[in-house]
C-alpha cells in the first residue's frame, strides 16, 4: 500500500509540473534564478548594490518607459503607468550590501498580471545598475 502511495504521490507532482509549469518550479526550488523570484505578478531580487543607486536606477528605467504617479523615496516605492499598466516599483535594504527589488505590473484596471512588463522592467533596473 505504500509503495502505491508513493507512485500516486509522485504521478500527481508530475502532472502539477505538467498542467501548471510556473507554480511547479517554486515546489522544487527552481522559482530562484540568479537571485530573482517570480509570483503572479511580481519580479523579485536581491542586489549587491546601495540603496541610492538602486531608487536613481529604478527612477529613471520608469520615467524612460512610463510616467511616476507617486514615489516615497523613505518607503523605497515607485507608483506608475507604463504601457496602460500600473507598476509598482520597491527598493527595501536588507543588510548593509544588499537590497532588494520588486517589481509588480497589473493591467485591465490591476485585475490582470502583466509579467511580461515587470520582468522586463526589473531587468533594465539591474542593467543599469551595474
Amino acid at each position: 500500500m505504500k509503495r502505491m502511495n508513493k507512485s500516486l504521490t509522485a504521478a500527481g507532482l508530475l502532472l502539477t509540473l505538467f498542467l501548471a509549469p510556473g507554480c511547479a518550479l517554486f515546489l522544487i526550488g527552481g522559482g530562484v534564478a540568479g537571485g530573482m523570484a517570480i509570483s503572479k505578478d511580481t519580479i523579485e531580487g536581491n542586489v549587491d548594490k546601495n540603496l541610492d543607486k538602486v531608487w536613481k536606477a529604478s527612477r529613471e528605467v520608469i520615467m524612460q518607459e512610463g510616467f511616476i504617479r507617486l514615489e516615497d523615496k523613505a518607503h523605497g516605492t515607485i507608483e506608475a503607468e507604463v504601457r496602460k499598466s500600473e507598476v509598482e516599483v520597491t527598493a527595501r535594504q536588507l543588510t548593509a550590501q544588499t537590497v532588494q527589488i520588486h517589481v509588480k505590473a497589473r493591467k485591465g484596471y490591476k485585475l490582470i498580471p502583466d509579467m511580461k512588463l515587470a520582468n522586463e522592467l526589473y531587468n533594465k533596473i539591474a542593467q543599469k545598475i551595474k
